[in-house]
């Protein structure tokens, strides 16, 4: 079992324990602040832009990160990162405190923590090896990708217990605490140096490269196409999401969201646990997916899986831009995780298929930069429209997005080549 690895190597479990319980802090306060945001504002625009400016490091210095992650050492790196992320976090839980916290005060909080956790994943994977044997390395990829995912599942629904049982100051200071235990776990750790070789092609050379290669390959271009548009259309529901707890479900909407009931089976719960519950059971869907994904669609053709999942999103999407019950919307979200997860594992499946394995380092690079360059534009728009056109408008738009990209991959005779 992977988790052997844990039990057995001290290195990797205090490195694997930071990554738990950094990623189980950032999911409290990524609940807890858009809630907050939603009951200071009501604005779905306040909440797109907000989260956009999450991405907006990602896709600026992201594709650097891994430069200085070679560059530095990583326990330096590491240290530093989240020092300042627990500083930052815990002034500004004290501002909350105060009475004095501002929705402005969280467009600087939100780029900074981003701006300083970009460099924690690509720093982490150079550490891996190094304390690790060879033979290991794969189970510690798995662990690696698993420790998001748990994260997912329990960060959310701690943020709306923590802001519905205390306040979002409560929440900023227990993930400013978790982010402090990530620095005490990596400060005991021995990392071992290692040599610096000569570094190779710069990262801009290396997406010249990628681009170079994708035009020439033109069903490579296609699924990059399809891929980056999807993300126009998927991604919203990282806003959609909060806006229909606090537009749609919540039982008395003229009432104060501090104190807004969401009816769950006969049961009333707060608005802010609805939200953290609703966000765990996407995450669900998607863990559970992940891990049975095998036994699922071991016969079914990568191409098939990818428009089946599609038109399955799609649908989901046109439900949910309908639906008024809270427990139909949750058994949907479980839903569209596991659809999540398919259309991810069936898209990559076939670039790993397609890419030649002497330009797939180039090619991954490209598709990461495009996909978290499309991620602020998308949360922005979306936010936006929900102010302007609606939920349910703004749900139809996705579906319609997802069927349109559906109907374009279906007709793509290339595509069904690959699974030959």
């Amino acid at each position: 079992m992977a988790a052997n690895i844990i039990v057995k190597n001290a290195e990797f479990r205090l490195l694997w324990l930071a990554q738990l319980v950094s990623f189980i802090g950032e999911g409290i306060f990524q609940t807890a602040m858009i809630w907050w945001v939603i009951q200071q504002t009501g604005s779905g625009t306040m909440v797109g832009y907000i989260t956009s400016i999450s991405f907006l490091p990602a896709v600026l210095i992201g594709p650097f990160a891994g430069t200085l992650a070679d560059r530095m050492q990583p326990k330096v790196l590491l240290i530093g990162a989240d020092f300042l992320r627990a500083c930052l976090i815990g002034f500004f839980a004290v501002t909350a405190w105060a009475g004095t916290l501002e929705v402005v005060h969280l467009f600087w909080l939100c780029g900074l923590l981003s701006a300083l956790g970009v460099f924690h994943s690509p720093t982490t994977l150079t550490v891996i090896p190094r304390v690790l044997e060879e033979k290991d390395i794969d189970e510690a990829m798995a662990l690696h990708t698993i420790v998001r995912d748990i994260s997912k599942l329990a960060g959310p629904a701690l943020g709306g217990m923590i802001i519905a049982r205390w306040s979002v100051g409560h929440a900023f200071m227990i993930h400013s605490i978790c982010l402090l235990i990530s620095v005490v776990c990596i400060l005991i750790m021995k990392i071992p140096k290692i040599q610096r070789e000569e570094q190779g092609e710069s990262v801009l050379s290396q997406l010249k490269a990628g681009l170079g290669y994708v035009w020439r390959e033109k069903i490579l271009a296609k699924l990059l196409f399809s891929f980056g548009c999807l993300n126009l259309f998927v991604v919203p529901i990282i806003v959609l999401l909060p806006m229909s707890i606090a537009k749609v479900f919540v039982e008395n909407a003229g009432e104060s969201l501090e104190t807004a009931m969401v009816s769950l089976g006969g049961y009333s719960i707060k608005g802010s646990m609805a939200l953290g519950i609703s966000e765990g059971i996407l995450a669900f869907g998607s863990v559970l997916t992940g891990v049975f994904f095998v036994k699922l669609f071991a016969r079914v053709k990568t191409s098939k899986l990818l428009i089946r999942a599609l038109i399955v999103n799609s649908g989901l999407f046109l439900l949910f831009a309908v639906n008024n019950n809270f427990a139909a919307f949750a058994i949907g979200l479980f839903f569209l995780g596991g659809c999540f997860t398919s259309v991810n594992v069936a898209v990559l499946s076939l670039f790993q298929k397609t890419v030649l394995p002497e330009m797939k380092g180039r090619f991954f690079a490209l598709v990461e930069v495009m996909s978290f360059a499309l991620f602020p534009i998308a949360l922005a728009a979306s936010g936006k429209l929900t102010d302007i056109i609606g939920l349910p408008g703004c749900y139809t738009i996705c579906a319609a997005g997802i069927a349109f990209i559906t109907v374009f991959l279906l007709f793509q005779k290339d595509l069904k080549e690959i699974d030959r």
